[in-house]
């Protein structure tokens, strides 16, 4: 791993962790002096992290932490609907086999923690968005989970999450995705994992309901 890739990681891992919160100065002094590097590969770290929507530029040509909040969950939803529902989409048109999303229901089955629960959510997801087999697709979405996982340490989490009924909505999400497997049908699939993500992130008023 270069010493940017190290840089980036442990920055993005501070933000994603609560460490950094949205709004803090980035001084790449300070975190080369931190890291025990130069400032150039931090420099290089935090430009990548600017790529990816977690850093901005502040004043002075320095860097912070993406200010973000709440406000932004809508957008950030929307587009979470449009690449899950494309990934989909693509899974049934191929005929794509999605046993291996099994295993991330049976982790938020037996998730000990919040946190634990919102990882195998995550990794469900992320799980089907990678089944399309479209690395820039699954690129751009990393970089939106990333974002989203910003905006919702500064929120409380949905009041649903980790409940029996949120497990259930997976259940379903997965029963529904083989069913359009089977017979080819990607209407009610595609409804229902719109309103399943919109729900989650609290947003169900962004889109009208596909039909």
């Amino acid at each position: 791993m270069s010493l940017t890739d190290e840089a980036q990681m442990q920055i993005r891992e501070q933000i994603l962790n609560g460490t950094l919160r949205p709004g803090d100065t980035l001084p790449d002094s300070v975190i080369a002096e931190r890291m025990g590097v130069s400032r150039s590969p931090v420099r290089e770290a935090l430009r990548l992290l600017e790529q990816v929507g977690l850093v901005e530029k502040a004043t002075h040509r320095a860097y912070r932490v993406l200010s973000i909040d709440r406000s932004d969950l809508p957008e950030l939803a929307a587009l979470r609907v449009a690449d899950e529902l494309l990934a989909v989409r693509l899974i049934v048109q191929n005929r794509t086999p999605v046993d291996s999303l099994r295993v991330h229901i049976d982790e938020m089955r037996t998730a000990e923690s919040s946190e634990e629960f919102v990882a195998a959510d995550t990794d469900f997801h992320a799980g089907v968005v990678a089944l399309a087999g479209l690395p820039r697709l699954s690129s751009r979405y990393g970089a939106l989970r990333d974002q989203i996982r910003l905006a919702l340490s500064v929120t409380p989490h949905p009041s649903g999450l980790g409940t029996p009924e949120f497990l259930r909505s997976h259940e379903e999400l997965y029963d529904l995705l083989e069913a359009a497997l089977a017979h080819g049908q990607t209407r009610e699939l595609l409804r229902a994992w719109e309103l399943h993500v919109l729900a989650g992130m609290s947003s169900t008023g962004m889109l009208t309901p596909q039909d």
